[in-house]
């Protein structure tokens, strides 16, 4: 397939031709029509030490470029440090929420670590320099920052620097078209492309030419589809027919995001701050409508994108690789094992509430309690909760918290003696686009009120559902609390892919063999988890569930179609 870069002549220049290869979800790296962008997550790759890793299982960026190497397909290096992507703080570390710190800037606080970031991921990717044998043509400076609330063109500029200094080049950026977009960035700049989020016509294409006249133009995400978010209907895939015959006949350089769906795997789904709740916490489906479905299985749309592409360049496309296997497994019930109060870590007494990340905790759980004097009828007012919680009284559940609706006040009933009160939070993804991104804290955040009493003396107890903890928690006994920790065993002869269906329960997170395959909510639209081959073994597997409301067990089951994708 071709690549097509518009040169500053107006003219369309054939840069060469490859082949397109299978992709990597786990990692989101994204194929695109004529080569590859390949975006990659800060908070993917940091470890709690302050290091980074990009060897172990999905994060070995180096080995992925070599097969694009080996495949012939160009790259554009999307190394962020702020990439979006549907992904939780859009691929921020959540730490610097701890204090108030301006991210996408050049407070140092945060632009300090992105360069220490920056320069180890650029490490990795100079090899693979296009003017070192390598496939990457262009590299990303940073990503939708036309978007961005808080417009810092130093901090663009210093973010060029560095990728210059370290020989890196030719850049783009990638926006919306539109004045409010590209206006009060860093352009004209000649070493910079303009890619459009998405461009669809000549008077898009004429926006690149007003702030940065004689540069490349493309599309740089083309959308299939769109996101989804928890609540909403399932994915429809748009129809690009008539967008890609356009670019085909003007020889218009594109990108369809995502041409392949992906997982948002284990917590690294995002969040939007739209709604009635300013909340809208996105499925662990990455599926987006995508030809190419989350399972790798090209669907209806597919075919007739590849029909335009082939016709329009006058030549054959290579064959169309087999569909990836699918297995199925029988309904099974799993066992309870433990109660949400059980394999909690050590409380913490606070008189002023901290958010989790202050509290050094990414997503999770906490339960809070204190306790409440006697008194008449009252209400309890929060300023935010962040995301869901159950709040209690005395072992008798008064409400739930979602925070995707408006925050209402609970009334707590009078009591003739002290009370425990017990609030229950879990907190999903942190917002990755827009102002909500500053200040998408976890968990209680602020002061708690019964009537015109602040309430202190608070005990939490953290509850960080990392991998580790859910596969060597300890078993307890059932409390009569909503909700529990559930653990199946399932004998495989064969693996391959399959999609375990979680319709029956209500709300929580599936791990398969010690890997968090993502959450999943009866509210919609997402009802089943994509599980890869590669988590299954043969023999004996566990599946371990954590379910913040079912109190008993439900069936679950191996299917082998997804059902967001409706093509």
């Amino acid at each position: 397939r071709s690549l097509y870069i518009e040169s500053e002549r107006g003219e369309q220049v054939l840069i060469s031709k490859g082949n397109a290869i299978s992709i990597d979800d786990v990692t989101s790296l994204y194929d695109s029509n004529e080569g590859k962008f390949i975006m990659v997550m800060w908070n993917d790759f940091e470890r709690p030490d302050g290091t980074f890793d990009f060897k172990t299982g999905s994060r070995d960026v180096a080995a992925f470029l070599e097969i694009c190497k080996d495949e012939g397909m160009w790259v554009l290096f999307r190394p962020g440090p702020y990439v979006c992507g549907e992904w939780d703080f859009g691929g921020l570390p959540p730490r610097f929420l701890k204090d108030d710190i301006a991210v996408r800037s050049t407070d140092p606080r945060y632009f300090n670590d992105a360069i220490k970031y920056l320069s180890a991921i650029a490490d990795v990717a100079e090899p693979y320099l296009a003017k070192n044998g390598g496939p990457i043509i262009l590299t990303q400076i940073e990503n939708e920052y036309g978007s961005w609330p808080f417009k810092d063109a130093a901090y663009l500029r210093r973010l060029k620097d560095f990728w210059k200094k370290r020989g890196f080049a030719p850049f783009y950026m990638a926006d919306g078209a539109g004045d409010r977009f590209l206006k009060d960035l860093i352009y004209p700049d000649k070493e910079i492309a303009v890619g459009f989020d998405p461009g669809m016509n000549d008077n898009d294409w004429s926006y690149a030419r007003k702030y940065n006249p004689g540069v490349p133009i493309f599309s740089s995400e083309t959308y299939p589809g769109w996101l989804r978010h928890w609540g909403e209907s399932a994915w429809r895939p748009s129809d690009l027919s008539e967008t890609i015959r356009w670019y085909m006949k003007e020889k218009k350089s594109f990108c369809i995001f995502v041409a392949h769906g992906g997982t948002s795997f284990g917590f690294n789904a995002g969040a939007n701050d739209g709604g009635e709740g300013g909340y809208e916490p996105d499925l662990t489906s990455y599926d987006y409508g995508s030809p190419i479905n989350e399972q790798g299985r090209a669907v209806k749309e597919y075919y007739s994108y590849r029909k335009i592409i082939s016709e329009s360049l006058g030549e054959s496309l290579p064959a169309i690789p087999e569909a990836v296997p699918c297995i199925t497994f029988a309904p099974l019930t799993p066992e309870f094992y433990a109660n949400l109060r059980n394999n909690l870590e050590a409380p913490r007494k606070y008189e002023e509430l901290e958010s989790f990340e202050a509290m050094g905790q990414n997503q999770g759980m906490a339960i809070y309690r204190t306790v409440l004097p006697k008194g008449d009828l009252a209400s309890l007012s929060f300023k935010k909760v962040a995301d869901y919680a159950q709040v209690w009284l005395d072992g008798k559940r008064l409400a739930t918290i979602d925070r995707r609706k408006k925050l209402e006040p609970v009334t707590i009933p009078a009591r003739e003696r002290e009370t425990v009160l017990e609030i229950v939070v879990e907190a999903m993804g942190h917002i990755n686009f827009g102002r909500g991104m500053r200040y998408d804290r976890k968990g209680i955040i602020g002061d708690v009120w019964l009537g015109g009493m602040k309430l202190s003396d608070w005990t939490v107890s953290l509850k960080p559902l990392t991998e580790d903890s859910v596969v060597n928690a300890k078993r307890g006994k059932r409390d009569g609390f909503a909700g529990g920790h559930y653990r199946a065993t399932l004998k495989l002869e064969n693996v391959a892919d399959t999609f375990i269906d979680m319709s029956k329960w209500v709300k929580g997170t599936v791990y398969v063999n010690g890997r968090n395959i993502g959450r999943y909510w009866n509210v919609g639209a997402q009802q089943s988890l994509y599980c890869p081959a590669p988590f299954w073994k043969k023999g004996k597997n566990i599946i371990d569930i954590v379910d913040l409301e079912a109190a008993v067990s439900r069936e679950i089951s191996g299917i082998e179609k997804n059902d967001e994708n409706v093509s």
